[in-house]
């Protein structure tokens, strides 16, 4: 059996989103059992672990609020780099057909 390089290109996008996904939430989940338990029951349910507003957060809860939002970042920034690579994967797929 023989795998196109396009079809290779859009394996490994499908590998690295989820990856990416999965870092995240094991990133935050590591930092929510470092809390203590009243302010670990103030964030969301798995796998998003939604902090409080910033407003009502207790200040134990500030550092987890900058790493919520920092690994939101990192997750977006490889979302972005990923899209890129899916449209370059899908133009040599097209590009294959019409060509």
């Amino acid at each position: 059996m023989q795998f196109d390089p396009e079809l290779m290109l859009i394996l490994v996008f499908v590998a690295m989103a989820q990856e990416a996904s999965t870092w995240r939430r094991n990133k935050l989940r590591r930092a929510m059992r470092d809390l203590p338990t009243p302010a670990r029951r103030l964030i969301g349910p798995e796998p998003s672990f939604l902090p409080p507003p910033s407003d009502r957060s207790p200040p134990e809860l500030e550092s987890y609020i900058r790493l919520h939002r920092r690994s939101g970042y990192v997750t977006k920034g490889f979302w972005i780099f990923f899209g890129f690579w899916i449209a370059y994967s899908i133009f040599l797929v097209l590009r294959k057909q019409f060509l």
